[in-house]
């Protein structure tokens, strides 16, 4: 009953307003009366920021009273805005469920890279800056705490695992993390992992620093023993990988291996429309440009690579900052697999792949 009320509303707001709901129609002036408001987002205000490695940085951040909250290994979205444009990047939750129960704050160990777009700016934020949240997303959660399990992490990987160890309240079985650095200078949130190890007698924390251990040493240490135990892993995606094999190699089941993967997951598209020849026609500044479209590319993609530039923010759907007017023809929603209809609308240009011929208004 609430899913057909939830759909009668949409259908009712896009009859209106154009708009799946009255919250995107009225965005320019709630966006002039809290500057920064974004639709389907929350309001961080940013406490603190602190090194915990030479590049990782420790976002805190008090998170509005409407979110609803995350699983300990769970991501979010991060969206700030830099010279009139939105950009988000999914970031880990690494603090504690009782941090956020208690104080309405979570915390985020952030990678920095000196010459990115967006990690660079977290460390030129000042205190009490706003910033704006996803819903916590993902299914990398410690979903069978009574059995033994062994984590692995390295690199920016030990986030996830490090929200779950420090949530976990009832420890019913042996856990033990292996975490590989390079120097224990670039171990993030060691000090934390470190108090639990002292007061939770079944954790055990087993450092390996990658310049004084060889890998296949440390490696033997995780594949001696796989029968009854769960492995959870999340690093660099070769490190992953490689990880994973070895397992396998030594008895491990695909079932006892959970790992991290951020992103958006996109649906197999199992219609032939890629394969068709598509044209186009973008109208910006009232000029019309007529383009050959590829269907297994975004409308955003398509028009730069046509040398226009329209306005986009996260590039996953989220902030909105690309929506136009689709005068005609179809689209497919690359997040689900949704079809919009033949006539005028708006769309997101960022996750819609053109289905039909399109005329579009930048």
């Amino acid at each position: 009953m609430k899913l057909t009320l939830s759909r009668l509303w949409r259908a009712l707001c896009l009859t209106l307003t154009n708009q799946p709901s009255l919250t995107l129609y009225f965005l320019p002036l709630l966006q002039r009366l809290w500057p920064g408001f974004l639709a389907g987002l929350y309001r961080a205000r940013l406490l603190s920021q602190h090194w915990q490695t030479p590049d990782m940085l420790l976002l805190s951040l008090h998170v509005s009273g409407r979110w609803p909250g995350f699983t300990p290994g769970q991501h979010i979205m991060l969206t700030i805005k830099h010279n009139g444009r939105y950009l988000s990047r999914p970031f880990s939750i690494c603090s504690s469920l009782k941090l956020w129960q208690s104080q309405q704050q979570i915390q985020l160990c952030c990678k920095i890279n000196p010459t990115g777009e967006f990690t660079a700016l977290l460390a030129q934020l000042p205190n009490a800056s706003m910033l704006n949240i996803s819903r916590a997303e993902g299914d990398f959660c410690w979903q069978k705490p009574a059995l033994p399990t062994v984590f692995i992490a390295a690199g920016s990987g030990i986030t996830p695992i490090a929200a779950m160890l420090l949530s976990q309240r009832h420890w019913l079985a042996p856990a033990t993390l292996y975490y590989r650095c390079r120097g224990l200078e670039n171990a993030a949130l060691l000090r934390e992992l470190n108090q639990l190890a002292e007061r939770q007698p079944l954790f055990q924390l087993r450092l390996s620093d990658s310049r004084l251990e060889p890998a296949a040493a440390w490696q033997q240490q995780l594949t001696g023993e796989v029968a009854n135990q769960q492995f959870y892993l999340c690093g660099p995606g070769a490190f992953m990988q490689h990880i994973r094999a070895a397992l396998l190699n030594s008895g491990a089941t695909e079932g006892q291996i959970q790992q991290e993967q951020f992103g958006l997951a996109m649906p197999a598209v199992t219609t032939t429309t890629e394969s068709l020849a598509l044209s186009g026609h973008f109208i910006s500044a009232g000029i019309r440009k007529t383009v050959s479209l590829n269907g297994q590319q975004s409308l955003l993609q398509n028009a730069e690579q046509q040398g226009l530039s329209p306005r986009f923010g996260c590039r996953m759907g989220v902030c909105f900052q690309c929506v136009c007017d689709k005068v005609s023809g179809q689209v497919r929603d690359i997040r689900n697999g949704a079809l919009s209809g033949h006539g005028g609308e708006q769309i997101q240009l960022c996750v819609s792949q053109p289905v039909t011929e399109l005329v579009i208004k930048l």
